[in-house]
């Protein structure tokens, strides 16, 4: 008897990192398409925006949707303009620190927002802040609906689901670490020293990587 809660405990907290990841998948694939068709009708061509060398998603929407997702439920007491504030600075300041580990990482930006009013270093602006505030506020409306369809999903298919794409998205971030590695090396004059880095030369080259990681430029590059 005594070990029934623990149990209970147990599998709640699984189904909850479940659904957790099904809506990282989801943000991760929904961000690529909205992404896409704003290009789209904003440039009047398609513009795939991913972070990984395999399949369509971008896993900082992810990121996001799991994060405004938790903190939709618990800021759900707090006035509007709290939580769009809340949203805002969040959100902004993950923003920065991924662009700060790209640009002292690797040497490279992967957005620039030099060319709107009151940015830091292209890393951040108050539009796209106020962008990520409103964005909250949706998607922290959205979550009873939410709820409800993890609600109607059932047990043994989430887990299935859950093990596969946690293998297959690992070892997809995994390895795009790698080529992105191996792609700033190759930038900075540093030549294949093994059978592996002279594949992913041939078969992951700049011109790849670049259409791959379309907004994607090394700082050394810039006039």
């Amino acid at each position: 008897m005594a070990e029934t809660p623990v149990k209970n405990k147990n599998t709640a907290k699984r189904d909850r990192f479940a659904d957790l990841f099904l809506l990282f998948i989801f943000g991760s694939l929904l961000g690529v398409v909205i992404e896409g068709i704003f290009c789209l009708l904003t440039y009047g061509h398609w513009e795939t925006h991913v972070v990984s060398v395999w399949g369509h998603f971008c896993i900082i929407y992810g990121i996001g949707c799991v994060g405004f997702y938790i903190g939709g439920k618990k800021l759900a007491k707090k006035r509007l303009l709290t939580r769009f504030l809340i949203f805002a600075l969040s959100a902004s300041a993950i923003e920065l620190l991924c662009g700060l580990l790209l640009e002292k990482g690797l040497g490279m930006y992967a957005w620039d927002y030099n060319g709107q009013f009151l940015n830091f270093r292209g890393l951040i602006s108050l539009k796209m802040g106020c962008a990520w505030g409103v964005l909250g506020l949706v998607f922290s409306l959205a979550i009873p609906s939410i709820d409800r369809g993890f609600d109607r999903l059932h047990p043994h298919y989430k887990t299935a689901v859950l093990i596969i794409a946690v293998s297959v998205i690992a070892f997809d971030l995994l390895f795009t670490g790698v080529c992105i590695g191996r792609w700033s090396a190759r930038h900075n004059g540093r030549p294949a020293d093994s059978r592996f880095e002279a594949m992913l030369d041939s078969r992951y080259d700049d011109e790849f990587m670049q259409n791959r990681f379309c907004e994607w430029h090394f700082i050394s590059d810039q006039p």
